[in-house]
């Protein structure tokens, strides 16, 4: 059957010619109803001009046209039939050209210009500001720790001249609705919240990076994302790819902002400082969080610990203070006169490396590089400093010391529920520990061989870890039930990250969680129980179990925030998370003396002599573990009241 297909007649070729002027724009459109409200009117002039009979010009005639066009009030005007019926059509034209069209037309326009600019593609005009890449899980904890603690917002003002700290949040999404969601979700005051600009675009375009005025900021905050395990372009590659991007802009302005970057794999930094030629600090969430595991799974209560240190709005965290206005004076002398915080040791930024105030360290001479570093609840406590005829009184009463305790070797069997890119790493971590045993079991649906080819990756381990592999769900109660979870000292539930998102991979940790409280219900031995979310809104569902709970975002973008802020904090996180180094520790009172109970200030003269800085203690109450830091010297501490105290050393003897 043959189509036959006629030619374009002229209408047809019009309204070609009209549907390419509209999608055009407003401009086009409002000019397209221009001419037809022009060609009504004239239209509707030559219409009534043979029946004026008192010598008007055409041209009046369609000003009259044009009247009845615009406003219908007109009608009611006009004398005689024709007159009448011309006025009644153009009046009907009015209401479609006039009143319909050319009102909707502007007011389409009108939004999608106001919506255009709701999605953040103006140039900011901002300098010295913060700037954080991508909307991910870090995102409102990182914004809420720089913005919403005013400690924070201090210390900013301070490095900063006196700038007050506005963010730039970059997102690849921006519109009224999300920065809504996004004001909500963070709870901060209005003023505060007008700190903080979304501009749209990704960390990789070089225009979406010069939107967010990134050349101009005094630091740029760059986390990963929830990427599978299996993916074959993992959030590495485009961290590097977004530095890269970066680097390039950064060169063609010569202005190199200071970058903080979170990698998953630490094998990456060497890359990723090869790709930004400006100030890098790396931040590996494989590395931080095994070694925060591996340590809190040796101490429990540890986190805790961590929690606040880390955690600017739980009381007491680290403080950081140039040591420029006390050059040549010792250590010593520095810790007495700030009385109002703990004096724990300095950085050395050259070397990049942390030194603990005790011994030998106690008396060293300060340069002017050399960065303090406290524990203080708030930045005043550090600015508070003793009048200098106090000092030799104080200092009478500080006492060199180089004794040390041996520490006995522990065996400790682990339950490692769940399989992610990180379980190598712990296992690593933990055979880090000289100290220690350890009897790992690995439970997970995952092919033992991919399970053992993965951690072969990271070489053979010592004789003190041994490694056992099962397969099993810890979803069913039945699996958990044979595993006999009451027989290890550490379980250690981990979510997978195999899965699509962060919400599929929590959902199965939380019934995972179920299952194993059903389990251990009824036994007598309870073994130390931690478990690691990647979902921040997750956190509450946990809260009372009374287990050990990371949540890996919270973890790293505190730790980001904190380096963003102040550069120093990665040295130390790192020399204190590091097996062998300058680990901080929980001990009993009986560890220092045979006394049931000692005010703050004996303990840490007999702190001092093992080599350790008491920091604070952790209290029971009925509420819980209560964890108190830079304690006031007159505070006692009780054997019978089962206080424990925590403090800082020098963990020897790494493998």
């Amino acid at each position: 059957m043959a189509i036959h297909f006629n030619h374009l007649q002229p209408i047809d070729r019009l309204k070609y010619f009209i549907e390419r002027q509209l999608v055009k724009g407003a401009g086009y459109q409002l000019f397209v109803i221009v001419a037809c409200i022009a060609m009504v009117s004239i239209a509707g002039g030559l219409l009534i001009a043979p029946i004026n009979f008192d010598g008007h010009a055409i041209g009046e005639d369609v000003w009259w046209a044009f009247l009845r066009l615009t406003d219908p009030g007109y009608l009611g005007d006009d004398q005689g039939a024709w007159r009448r019926v011309v006025s009644t059509l153009l009046t009907i034209c009015g209401y479609v050209l006039f009143m319909g069209t050319l009102v909707a037309i502007m007011t389409r326009w009108l939004i999608a210009f106001m919506e255009k600019l709701e999605q953040g593609l103006t140039p900011v005009s901002v300098k010295q500001h913060l700037v954080v890449l991508g909307d991910t899980s870090r995102t409102v904890p990182i914004i809420h720790e720089l913005l919403g603690n005013e400690d924070n917002r201090n210390y900013f003002k301070k490095l900063n001249k006196d700038k007050d700290l506005s963010i730039i949040l970059l997102a690849e999404t921006v519109n009224a609705i999300i920065h809504q969601q996004l004001l909500a979700e963070l709870n901060m005051p209005l003023k505060l919240s007008k700190r903080l600009v979304l501009r749209s675009g990704k960390s990789i375009q070089l225009d979406a990076l010069h939107r967010a005025a990134c050349t101009q900021a005094t630091a740029i905050i760059l986390p990963s994302q929830f990427q599978r395990s299996d993916s074959p372009v993992t959030s590495d590659v485009e961290t590097i790819k977004s530095l890269l991007s970066l680097n390039v802009l950064a060169e063609s302005s010569g202005l190199h902002p200071r970058v903080v970057v979170e990698l998953d794999d630490a094998r990456h930094a060497k890359l990723a400082r090869k790709s930004y030629q400006g100030g890098l600090s790396t931040v590996a969430t494989d590395e931080t969080i095994s070694r925060l595991i591996a340590q809190c799974a040796v101490v429990p209560s540890l986190l805790k610990v961590y929690s606040h240190l880390i955690t600017s709005s739980k009381g007491a965290q680290f403080y950081f203070k140039s040591a420029e206005p006390f050059v040549g004076m010792a250590i010593n002398h520095i810790k007495q006169l700030h009385s109002a915080a703990t004096l724990i040791g300095f950085i050395d930024p050259q070397t990049e490396h942390f030194a603990l105030s005790v011994g030998d360290t106690a008396q060293h001479k300060l340069k002017q590089a050399d960065v303090l570093v406290f524990v203080a609840q708030n930045f005043q406590q550090i600015e508070k400093i003793l009048p200098s005829n106090k000092l030799d009184k104080v200092q009478s009463a500080v006492q060199k010391t180089t004794s040390k305790v041996s520490v006995k070797k522990s065996h400790k069997r682990l339950l490692l529920l769940g399989w992610n890119r990180r379980v190598p790493a712990i296992i690593a971590e933990l055979d880090s520990y000289v100290k220690e045993r350890f009897e790992v079991t690995i439970v997970s649906s995952l092919a033992t061989e991919i399970r053992e080819a993965e951690i072969a990756k990271l070489g053979p381990f010592s004789e003190r870890t041994t490694i056992e592999h099962k397969a099993a769900d810890y979803m069913v109660e039945a699996d958990v039930k044979q595993l006999n979870p009451d027989n290890y000292d550490i379980v250690l539930l981990l979510y997978s990250d195999r899965l699509d998102s962060t919400e599929e991979a929590d959902a199965r940790v939380l019934v995972g969680s179920m299952v194993l409280n059903e389990v251990l219900a009824n036994t007598q031995q309870q073994p130390h129980v931690l478990i690691e979310l990647s979902d921040p809104s997750n956190e509450s569902f946990l809260d009372q179990s009374g287990w050990d709970t990371f949540i890996t975002p919270l973890i790293m973008s505190h730790i980001l925030s904190q380096t963003a802020l102040m550069p120093q904090s990665q040295v130390l996180f790192d020399s204190l998370m590091k097996a062998g180094g300058i680990q901080i520790r929980l001990r009993q009172l009986e560890h220092y003396s045979d006394k049931e109970m000692l005010k703050v200030d004996q303990l840490k003269l007999l702190a001092e002599r093992q080599g350790e800085l008491l920091i604070g203690m952790v209290k029971q109450d009925l509420s819980g573990d209560q964890v108190i830091l830079n304690l006031e010297n007159g505070t006692r501490v009780s054997q019978l009241a089962n206080d424990q105290i925590i403090v800082i050393g020098n963990e020897a003897g790494i493998a």
